[in-house]
C-alpha cells in the first residue's frame, strides 16, 4: 500500500472513530435526560479504533520513513486520537452518572442538552478542521472553549441557588455537577485536537514551532 492510501485509510478510521464518540456523547446525554433508554456505551469500540489507528501510525514512521510533511500529520493524528479517546471514555462517565439518577424524581436541566449540542459541535468542527486542514476553523474551536466554561458556571450556579431541596435533591446536584464537568472537558480535549490541528498545517503548537 502506498503512503498516500495508507494515509487515507487512517484518515478514514478516524473518521468512523470520531462518528462511535459522538455517537455515545448523544445516547448517554439522551439517558441522562430521560429522552431514551440505553443499555451501555460502545466504549471497546473507540479503544479498538485507537489501537488500529495507532498501529496504522507506527507502521508508518517505521516503514514509510515519511517525508515532513506527512510525518507531521501522521505524529499530529497520533496525538489528536489519544484526545478522540478520552472523549469516548466522558461518555461512558455521563452514562454511568445518568444510571445513579434514574429513579431520583428531578427536572432535568435544559441547559444541559444544549451544552451538549454546542459541544458535539466542537468536536466536528475539529475533525473537519483536521480534514480540510483548516487553521482558521481550528482557531475558532479554540475560541468556543470560553462560552462552554461560562455555561458550565451558569450551571453550577443553578444546581446551587434551589430552594428548598428534598432528599432527592442532593444526589441529583451530584451527579448534575459531574456530567456538566464531563461536557466541559471534552470541550478542552477539543482545544486539543484543534491545536494538533494547527499543529499538522504548519508545525506550529501553542505558538512554539517544533519543526
Amino acid at each position: 500500500m502506498k503512503l498516500e492510501e495508507e494515509l487515507e485509510y487512517l484518515n478514514k478510521m478516524l473518521f468512523k472513530m470520531t462518528d462511535v464518540v459522538t455517537e455515545n456523547i448523544s445516547d448517554a446525554i439522551s439517558f441522562f435526560l430521560g429522552k431514551k433508554e440505553i443499555m451501555g456505551i460502545n466504549d471497546d469500540l473507540v479503544d479498538k479504533y485507537e489501537r488500529l489507528i495507532e498501529e496504522i501510525c507506527i507502521n508508518i514512521l517505521l516503514k514509510e520513513r515519511p517525508y515532513a510533511k506527512d510525518l507531521k500529520e501522521v505524529t499530529g493524528i497520533l496525538k489528536l486520537v489519544a484526545d478522540v479517546e478520552r472523549i469516548g471514555d466522558h461518555a461512558e462517565d455521563i452514562y454511568d452518572f445518568a444510571t445513579k439518577l434514574k429513579e431520583v424524581n428531578e427536572p432535568r436541566l435544559e441547559i444541559v442538552d444544549k451544552l451538549t449540542d454546542y459541544v458535539l459541535k466542537m468536536l466536528n468542527d475539529s475533525i473537519y478542521a483536521y480534514i480540510n486542514k483548516d487553521i482558521e476553523l481550528a482557531n475558532k474551536v479554540i475560541k468556543s472553549d470560553d462560552y462552554v466554561d461560562q455555561q458550565y458556571l451558569i450551571c453550577i450556579d443553578n444546581l446551587a441557588t434551589k430552594s428548598p431541596c428534598d432528599s432527592n435533591y442532593l444526589p441529583f446536584a451530584i451527579y448534575t455537577t459531574l456530567v456538566v464537568k464531563y461536557l466541559e472537558r471534552i470541550a478542552d480535549h477539543c482545544v486539543n485536537i484543534a491545536e494538533w490541528v494547527i499543529y499538522i498545517a504548519n508545525g506550529f503548537h501553542k505558538d512554539k514551532k517544533i519543526f
